[in-house]
């Protein structure tokens, strides 16, 4: 019998593939690439038309035999990586790596489903090398700007180990925070003041606002708008003299607007929709819910079912679906939500020009099964994701909500016009199934339009109830989250739905953004960068040209442009900036307004690996420099009571301010032949006195315990003669418990981590750890008497300080006595509350202490 092999490119759909497809098949994974350009050279030939060099990924050598091996033993190999131009390519590697003669086609899964696959392999094609040949450039592309730009930002950046890199797309992408966080640095606020009228119909019984929207005839507004003629509130003043005329007016209705306004469903998403749903929802970031929805692509473990993969492929820019998805859509809207609810014609959605029109929108594979009914084989996170594909699809084929609006001008004798809008929802439409939410800066606008107004009648008059004033400021621009930068990128056509994720990644990992309250904020690295790429390599940083080379990209996948000849012309344009950068580009020192300590020069900020530090404008004659934060420091944001004179706790010398990571401290005018360190505690920090804390429990040991910083910012103890002693705590109640008697003074061993690249200990070390391990035996504790509110909750009457301590918390989880929103407070139940002696939660690093009390010594 003829045997089949498909590869695929992921090992998690082999399950589910193997369901529907039965003994004839066998299957294979290439766990995604297995081959690539060199990790450490260049791998384009530039003198022969841009030849790339591919050679094995290091560590691929394995599966390539297994496939290579599978081949010998088929009849015929079906290609099935994913189904976007990155999985072409994969399939032509593997196809270059299999044996000769081995009978090769092509075959693509929308979806892993039965009837998708079946079909699927049914009509498989050739590998469609216009797709190939896209997905080159755009790695070479890739490869010439990473490999030319990134060794001289980390020369002249100098940031170490860490190094530092520049991507064709991801340089944009930090442009776009970048130039966001200068907008809102540069953006000054402006006072502005809202007006309102509580106003009732004379007849009526509802009261309703109008807000103040013109002055003698001319708009207010809450700033200037070029030269357009407005009347500005930007003062108290001003303000309340129309407060004044507002009191004294008499009001009346003038003209009404109503209109019934339809609001249309969305498409179903494509994979920048999705990241952008997911993040408002949920909070996720992109490559979450891109890992989540490569799960449900791939095949979920219904169990009696076995595995089925629950929604179509998920990168893809095309908004297109299948008529049989469609005409599932609508049945299921006839029988789940009626009627009304069906348009007459099908939901037919255009896609960007660019799209890829061969992918379908993300949709879910069967409507039969509906997020309840499956819940119960699904993650939380899946359950999310797919419950919003779902809705958002089968909204996608509904009617439109229809609203009434209404808009009503209230004219008053002062020559001052108010306006009254609202709106109800007459029928909800698709709203039924989905409704999107908005990014923060649409939300505002939409809640004022969302008020209802009594019924109105123009020449009505009505009554003042009152008058309000609000103050505000106008606010700058949000920053960018995850999300809303891909909407960016989407609509200024930069990259595509491959490469979101790693994009958000990349500017993360590389420490040029960092994330406040989901959104991203540059740090001083990505500013730096960023102006460095800005100065000497505009091109790349420009997101006209960006844009450009991807529809050139667009074109080589259409077989419209040759995709060497579009290397070849961005290569004979850009060697001439890395050449002239090799040789100019400098991270640029900022002249300040400060003055040199030393010599009465200008200070500048000079770049130094991850930040600026202060140094003289007339170096090298002055050789001046000093951290940012020392200019900068304040002694009155510190305890008032510390000692700023104190003498080194370990050889008595003097003390000196220094910065570090983790904020200022005292440090020994020796170092580094003196590693002596004093932190300096913050105003109402806890101080605790060297002299009131106790000696070190080691038996052996002169040292006293001292108060010491974690780079989290929390406070420990340890003994001052550290690191010949390891006696450590994170609270001073601990000492009794963790250090009996016995404990000897022992020097302090870094514990080991064995890991990728890390070498296991020599013999000698080995020794010293069936030493440690002795010793560790001859530390078991006696078992002490107990209170009998202690033994009623632990059981015995005697049991050693760690028994007792780890049968406590048993009994805290068991019980759940932990608050729910803050897991460090423990809520004692009438039991616990005995040996709390009080019924008021306390923090668990105090248990021990109060644990200690019920042992009788």
């Amino acid at each position: 019998m003829a045997k089949a092999l498909v590869i695929v490119e992921s090992p998690a759909k082999i399950k589910t593939l193997r369901k529907f497809l039965g003994p004839k098949y066998f299957f294979e994974s290439s766990v995604g690439h297995i081959r690539d350009l060199p990790q450490k050279e260049f791998g384009i030939d530039t003198e022969h038309d841009f030849e790339p060099t591919y050679v094995t990924m290091p560590d691929k050598k394995e599966v390539i035999k297994k496939l290579q091996d599978a081949a010998k033993k088929a009849d015929i190999v079906y290609l099935c990586p994913d189904p976007d131009r990155e999985g072409e390519a994969i399939a032509w590697h593997i196809a270059s790596i299999l044996p000769k003669n081995t009978k090769i086609q092509r075959a693509s899964f929308q979806s892993i489903t039965k009837t998708a696959v079946q079909e699927a392999l049914s009509h498989p094609r050739d590998i469609d090398m216009d797709l190939v040949n896209a997905q080159q450039a755009r790695r070479l592309l890739d490869r010439i700007v990473g490999y030319k730009i990134s060794p001289i930002l980390t020369r002249r950046v100098k940031r170490g180990k860490s190094g530092t890199s520049a991507g064709r797309v991801q340089s944009v992408a930090l442009k776009l925070v970048v130039e966001r966080e200068k907008e809102i640095s540069a953006f000054t606020p402006v006072e502005y003041w809202t007006l309102s009228s509580l106003l009732l119909p004379v007849k009526g019984e509802i009261s309703f606002s109008a807000f103040l929207h013109s002055v003698d005839g001319i708009k207010v507004e809450k700033e200037q708008i070029a030269d357009k003629p407005c009347f500005l509130i930007s003062n108290k003043t001003t303000a309340d003299e129309l407060v004044i005329r507002l009191k004294k007016a008499q009001y009346k209705v003038g003209e009404v607007d109503q209109k019934e306004k339809k609001r249309n469903p969305v498409p179903p998403f494509i994979t920048s929709t999705l990241q952008q749903e997911a993040s408002r929802h949920y909070g996720f970031s992109v490559s979450r819910t891109m890992g989540i929805a490569q799960s449900l692509y791939e095949g979920i473990d219904m169990g009696p079912e076995g595995s089925e993969g629950l929604i179509t492929y998920m990168r893809t820019d095309a908004v297109s679906v299948a008529p049989e998805a469609i005409a599932a859509a609508r049945e299921y809207i006839q029988s789940h939500f009626g009627p009304e609810f069906l348009p007459d014609q099908p939901k037919i959605y255009a896609s960007k020009k660019s799209a890829q029109e061969a992918h379908e929108a993300i949709r879910p594979t069967s409507l039969q099964r509906d997020p309840e009914s499956i819940q119960k084989y699904l993650s939380i996170d899946e359950y999310k994701i797919y419950l919003l594909v779902w809705r958002r699809f089968i909204a996608s084929q509904m009617n439109p909500a229809i609203y009434d609006t209404v808009s009503a001008d209230i004219e008053t004798d002062q020559n001052l016009t108010l306006r009254a809008t609202g709106s109800v929802i007459k029928f909800k439409g698709y709203l039924a199934a989905y409704e999107e939410k908005k990014d923060p800066s649409s939300v505002v606008e939409e809640d004022e339009n969302a008020k209802i107004l009594p019924p109105l009648v123009q020449n009505t008059s009505l009554i003042l109830k009152k008058v309000d004033s609000v103050q505000s400021f106008t606010k700058p621009p949000h920053r960018f989250t995850e999300a809303s930068l891909v909407k960016e990128l989407e609509r200024l056509g930069i990259g595509r739905p491959s490469t979101y994720a790693s994009i958000m990644n990349k500017i993360q990992s590389r420490e040029y953004t960092t994330k406040e309250h989901q959104a991203l904020k540059p740090t001083e690295l990505g500013q730096v960068i960023c102006q460095m790429l800005e100065e000497n390599f505009r091109p790349i940083m420009d997101v006209m040209f960006t844009a450009q080379m991807e529809d050139q990209l667009e074109q080589v996948a259409e077989s419209k442009k040759n995709w060497k000849e579009l290397i070849s012309n961005f290569w004979h344009n850009f060697i001439p900036l890395v050449e002239k950068a090799e040789k100019d580009a400098q991270v640029p020192k900022l002249l300040t307004d400060l003055d040199c300590p030393k010599c009465s020069h200008k200070l500048q900020k000079i770049w130094s690996r991850n930040k600026y530090f202060y140094g003289c404008s007339d170096y090298p004659t002055c050789p001046f420099t000093a951290p940012i934060e020392s200019l900068t420091f304040n002694k009155e944001d510190y305890d008032p009571d510390f000692d700023w004179e104190q003498a080194c706790p370990i050889c008595k010398s003097s003390m000196v301010l220094r910065h570090g990571r983790f904020g200022p401290f005292l440090g020994c005018s020796k170092y580094p032949e003196c590693k002596g360190i004093i932190n300096i505690p913050k105003k109402g920090e806890i101080v605790y006195n060297p002299e009131d804390l106790p000696k070190c429990p080691a038996i052996g040991c002169d040292g006293h315990l001292t108060a010491r910083k974690s780079r989290f910012g929390k406070t420990f103890f340890s003994c001052s003669n550290y690191p010949d002693c390891d006696v450590i705590v994170s609270t001073l109640d601990q000492i009794e418990e963790k250090y009996n008697a016995h404990h000897q003074k022992t020097p302090y061993v870094k514990k080991s981590r064995f890991g990728k690249g890390k070498k296991k200990e020599t013999a000698e070390p080995a020794k010293k750890r069936k030493t440690a391990s002795k010793k560790k035996s001859t530390r078991t504790q006696p078992a002490l008497p107990l209170s009998s509110e202690l033994a009623a909750i632990v059981g015995a009457k005697e049991l050693s300080r760690p028994e007792t301590t780890k049968k406590v918390w048993d009994y805290i989880k068991l019980h759940k006595l932990q608050d729910p929103k803050n897991k460090r407070l423990i809520r004692p139940d009438t039991k616990l509350a005995k040996v709390f002696g009080s019924t008021n939660p306390i923090d668990m690093m105090k248990l021990a202490g109060v644990l200690s009390k019920h042992f009788k010594t």
